[in-house]
């Protein structure tokens, strides 16, 4: 599977009042100023709790699907009530279906803007736009 044949996740959570999305820190070699979103394979299923956004062309022939995921991944292995055995299915689901997931950390929305390329640029506007409206709707 070509990188291109995958998609993008963000995944997303409200922290002490902002909003917060997950990126992958840059390995050593690389452009120490651009992050990355984490990748998952389209052949996941999706969760009903995702947000399609929409994709965004890169040339011709490629187009960069993402889809953002409101999730705190920290707080997992915490829930009272799972027993070892769910805390490890759960963890290897999590890093089989993001295998980068070790690699990143929540960033506040505004520092993210700064670090992203411009076509991710675009998706975290879109999802941006998307929660307010959501949050805006809620509250009627």
């Amino acid at each position: 599977m070509n990188v291109l044949d995958k998609a993008r996740v963000i995944l997303y959570r409200y922290h002490e009042k902002s909003l917060e999305v997950f990126l992958i820190k840059p390995k050593a070699g690389e452009d120490p100023n651009v992050w990355k979103f984490p990748k998952a394979s389209k052949d996941k299923k999706q969760s009903t709790h995702c947000i399609a956004l929409d994709p965004v062309k890169i040339d011709d022939q490629y187009q960069l699907n993402t889809i953002a995921v409101e999730a705190d991944w920290h707080d997992i292995p915490s829930i009272r009530g799972l027993v070892r055995h769910d805390i490890n299915r759960v963890k290897s689901k999590i890093k089989s279906t993001i295998p980068e997931i070790e690699e990143g950390t929540y960033i506040a929305l505004k520092d993210a803007f700064k670090k992203v390329l411009p076509q991710e640029y675009a998706a975290l506007k879109e999802l941006k736009d998307v929660l307010v409206e959501r949050q805006s709707t809620s509250n009627i």
